[in-house]
C-alpha cells in the first residue's frame, strides 16, 4: 500500500499544482496507472469517470482521502 500512497501524492501534486501546464494531468494519471500495472493492477472505469477524476483533482474538489477512496474502489487485479 505504501507504493500507492506515494504515487497518489505525486499524482495529486502534478495534477493540482501543475494542472494548467499542458500534459501534466495526463502525465500524472499515466504515471499512477503504470505503477499500478507494475503490481498487476489497473483502474476499471470508463473514460468519463477517469476524466472527471482528474479534473476534480486539478480543480481542488478532491482531497487526498477522496482520491484514495476512488482509487480503492476502481483498482482491480489484472488476470494473468
Amino acid at each position: 500500500m505504501m507504493e500507492i500512497d506515494v504515487v497518489l501524492r505525486v499524482h495529486k501534486i502534478l495534477i493540482k499544482k501543475y494542472g494548467g501546464v499542458d500534459g501534466n494531468k495526463r502525465t500524472g494519471y499515466t504515471m499512477m496507472r503504470l505503477v499500478l500495472m507494475k503490481d498487476n493492477k489497473n483502474i476499471q472505469a470508463n473514460q468519463k469517470e477517469k476524466y472527471e477524476f482528474v479534473i476534480q483533482i486539478a480543480s481542488g474538489k478532491m482531497n487526498f482521502k477522496e482520491i484514495l477512496d476512488w482509487i480503492n474502489k476502481k483498482v482491480k487485479i489484472l488476470e494473468q
